[in-house]
């Protein structure tokens, strides 16, 4: 690690785009594809409640056509279904380090920023940090 001055606000992205628990899966995914984003907060009320991954939508779409369950999952389904709600959490104020510490260990890819009231601030990913580690 740099620094333990620099702080995650520095080095995240504050225009995430973001979705609501009700919005059907085919949309979450043209909207993934169009900004060439891997994660999408799920958001109610200006707060994180979930987040779906690129990973995740594959994930149903590869079993697509073994499972009639999958197939109307995500034809018909919403965010509400499928979003992670273990969500890993930083804050825009903690030092970029403890970003590094917690995406470098287990299989976190992307960590929710979060302000002082507990809003969404931003989104900083494994891509965000390998370049500021280049940087």
């Amino acid at each position: 690690p740099k620094s333990p001055k620099i702080l995650v606000s520095n080095v995240m992205t504050s225009h995430v785009r973001t979705a609501a628990p009700s919005d059907a899966l085919p949309e979450i995914w043209k909207v993934l594809m169009a900004e060439r984003c891997h994660h999408i907060p799920i958001v109610e009320n200006d707060r994180p409640i979930g987040m779906i991954s690129t990973r995740d939508l594959v994930s149903i779409a590869r079993k697509h056509d073994s499972d009639a369950r999958s197939s109307s999952l995500y034809e018909t389904g919403c965010a509400r279904e499928v979003m992670s709600t273990d969500l890993q959490t930083v804050r825009t104020d903690d030092s970029v380090d403890v970003a590094i510490d917690r995406i470098g260990i287990g299989d976190i890819h992307a960590l929710i920023v979060l302000d002082e009231e507990d809003r969404l601030a931003g989104i900083v990913t494994n891509h965000d940090l390998l370049h500021y580690l280049i940087d």
